[in-house]
């Protein structure tokens, strides 16, 4: 139990390392273009929100992941036809 909490703390502390050094990098460089986008799955139904040069592309991703995860769920809960028997 030791080591997994001391691998956790590591994992947290280095992905707030990450997320300090790229603020330091966005703040210190002369041009930058902005922009950004995110995706917040609710079930199998996305929801984008995007701004940039990027955010029409996001969405169509997004459309395409939830069309492939909702054909997954309809395809998990079709029953199994039964087997005739061969003599």
């Amino acid at each position: 139990m030791d080591n997994a909490r001391k691998l956790l703390t590591a994992g947290f502390l280095m992905i707030m390392l990450g997320f300090i050094m790229l603020l330091i990098a966005s703040l210190t460089s002369a041009e930058a273009k902005v922009g950004g986008a995110f995706v917040i799955f609710i079930g199998p139904f996305p929801l984008a929100f995007g701004f940039g040069e990027y955010s029409p592309i996001l969405i169509l991703v997004s459309v395409a992941i939830a069309a492939i995860m909702i054909l997954i769920i309809l395809l998990s809960f079709k029953q199994p036809q039964a087997q005739p028997d061969n003599p």
